[in-house]
């Protein structure tokens, strides 16, 4: 029992001894910013990776290792990185040694013993949808991190999204969740990059790290179409850009040259801008946006020429096409209005003709019955005429005794209207 005691005292001697003296000479002050992490990336051969990671929202641009006492190495970069890696190989991966790191003037990480891989790890692999490539801002990546299942009685790995930008010597850590996928966005210049994907496994024999998966490239790009030149007034040339960009900065170009004649930024609201002109010829301009950190430039407008000195009243450009402006834009509701507007005028016409036509070959059919009945009126009237004249009859008796067998004389009608039996008043 005695000798047990002993010799557990011994080793926590010993620890407390390699606890004190692992990155001899630096003091973890209160102050100083929270410790690194030290891990084991890689086993590749004799040569084993570590990785030194800050904790998230910090970084620095020294980073050391430490074995035991002595620093073994370092790690300097000219921009601020949130990790550094470690190659350690040859007899200090047999020895099994004791490791800490530090980045600037952080507090010192936990001791990381290195110890050899029992199985080969094997890489994930990194998709992304929308499709690797350009991508338009605004867009939301959703990356998914395939790894084999882990063993049986072993926790689930931690899966770690890493993105490198160009020209960095490190990457940087996106996101980290027991969830293979990771979305990101809405993006924007700021997310392009190369991206990669690792996941970390609990082991008996220790913490170990995957390789990284395939990169995988995105470039956040936006589409700018081309602008349009058009001629304004006699010595101006009018670029109109896309109204998604206002804002922008136009250039005007002769044609196929490379350097502008003339750039100028339009004003916030505004997605054009207007260019003198000295000197006839043919004419090209261009649009230009910083997006993020990064600018991006759209297609140049077609040609346009100018065949004439410009200030004549006469000049003219081939191919002139007027600017677009409010007052030129087709007004399908007006047009909408105006046909049938005239359908309707047209139909009240058509409505009112039918009843002209209509009143009129009622009248004169009313006219044709009118004139028959009168014809038909007449003739019946005349076929009905009696003449009822009534003859005066000289009876005296002066008349009978000298005359003999003489004609009775007949005398004048008693009316002068042969037409009426009564039309004088009657003797009582």
């Amino acid at each position: 029992m005695p000798l047990c005691g002993l010799v557990f005292t011994f080793l926590l001697v010993f620890s407390a001894r390699d606890l004190r003296v692992c990155g001899v000479g630096v003091d973890n002050h209160p102050s100083s910013p929270p410790a690194p992490e030290l891990i084991q990336v890689q086993v590749s051969g004799p040569a084993v990776l570590l990785q030194c990671r800050a904790p998230v929202g910090h970084g620095g641009r020294l980073f050391k290792l430490y074995r035991l006492r002595e620093q073994v190495d370092m790690v300097q970069s000219e921009t601020e990185q949130t990790q550094a890696e470690f190659r350690v190989q040859g007899g200090a991966v047999e020895q099994e040694n004791h490791y800490c790191c530090q980045y600037d003037n952080s507090a010192i990480s936990q001791y990381f013993t290195i110890r050899a891989a029992a199985r080969p790890i094997t890489p994930p692999h990194l998709s992304v949808k929308p499709p690797a490539g350009d991508v338009l801002p605004g867009k939301v990546l959703a990356f998914h991190c395939q790894a084999p299942p882990p063993s049986p009685g072993n926790p689930p790995p931690i899966f770690l999204l890493m993105r490198r930008l160009s020209g960095a010597d490190s990457d940087q850590e996106v996101g980290r969740s027991t969830d293979p996928n990771f979305r990101v966005g809405p993006v924007s210049q700021a997310d392009s990059g190369t991206y990669t994907c690792i996941y970390q496994l609990t082991l008996p024999e220790g913490v170990q790290m995957s390789a990284p998966s395939l990169p995988v490239s995105i470039k956040i790009t936006a589409h700018l179409p081309a602008p349009l030149l058009s001629y304004s007034h006699e010595d101006m040339l009018l670029c109109t850009g896309s109204p998604s960009y206002p804002g922008a900065h136009f250039s005007l170009y002769h044609q196929g040259a490379k350097i502008p004649i003339e750039t100028q930024q339009a004003l916030v609201v505004k997605h054009s801008a207007r260019f003198a002109v000295k000197a006839e010829g043919w004419y090209q301009c261009q649009y230009s946006v910083l997006l993020g950190t990064v600018w991006a430039h759209s297609e140049r407008s077609s040609a346009l020429k100018l065949p004439c000195t410009t200030g004549s009243p006469s000049c003219s450009p081939s191919g002139y096409t007027p600017p677009p402006t409010a007052g030129g834009k087709v007004d399908l509701a007006l047009i909408i209005g105006s046909v049938s507007a005239a359908l309707l005028f047209l139909l009240v016409l058509i409505i009112l003709g039918f009843a002209v036509h209509k009143h009129a070959k009622a009248a004169a059919a009313k006219r044709r019955q009118s004139e028959q009945d009168a014809f038909w009126k007449q003739f019946y009237f005349k076929d009905h005429i009696v003449d009822l004249t009534l003859q005066r009859i000289n009876t005296s008796p002066a008349e009978f005794s000298g005359a003999g067998n003489e004609r009775i004389s007949v005398s004048e009608p008693i009316y002068d209207c042969p037409f009426s039996t009564f039309n004088g008043p009657l003797d009582k």
